[in-house]
């Protein structure tokens, strides 16, 4: 009896041979694992070259930067040490004319929405009624368009590609006066550079 239970239990015993397994689905290859190495790397290679050109460019609008600085700060003392105050005309509801220096493009979309917040709390403190915005650069522009279109008067582009002059300045005051609006009060928006971080 114990023989036959013995034999029993070796009759059941199954043989197992291994088949070839079934490639799994989206598994990579030695061939595409080199593949994605090599595009990682060119990505790495084109990242650092931009960074060289940006480097570049900043250095060179550092350069050009620093010698415009010395008339804002001229003109900056003269209103201190003359203490020029808004008119006196009107003052329970003055003519307010406010410019914001923006730009065309730009990566940095917190440079141009800050200004916008800025000039955005301006207008909700003070009261948009009497207020019209002069915005250079396409950025401040757009993001004006979509909630004060009304107090948009002008907007200028392509300004700010190359170094500042004053031929440019001049247009924009001219356009300004051309425009008819009388204002009593005007403010201008503008980032001012600290450091690259």
């Amino acid at each position: 009896g114990n023989q036959d239970a013995a034999n029993g239990v070796f009759l059941r015993v199954a043989v197992f041979r291994p088949t070839s397994c079934p490639t799994v689905r989206n598994m990579a290859t030695l061939k595409d694992i080199s593949l994605r190495l090599r595009s990682v790397k060119n990505i790495q290679k084109i990242t650092k070259s931009m960074k060289m050109v940006s480097a570049a460019k900043f250095g060179r609008a550092e350069r050009e930067l620093r010698p415009a600085r010395v008339y804002g700060a001229g003109a900056s003392a003269l209103y201190e040490k003359v203490e020029i105050t808004p008119s006196e005309a009107d003052k329970t509801k003055p003519n307010n004319l406010i410019v914001v220096m923006s730009s065309d493009r730009g990566l940095c979309g917190g440079i141009h929405s800050n200004l916008v917040k800025a000039v955005k709390a301006t207008l909700a403190e003070k009261g948009a009624d009497n207020v019209k915005i002069v915005s250079c650069g396409d950025k401040a522009r757009q993001l004006f368009l979509r909630t004060h279109a009304d107090n948009l008067l002008m907007s200028f582009s392509e300004i700010g590609k190359r170094p500042p002059l004053f031929c440019e300045a001049t247009f924009i005051a001219q356009e300004i006066i051309d425009s008819g609006f009388q204002f009593d009060l005007g403010e201008m928006y503008y980032n001012w550079f600290k450091s690259v971080v």
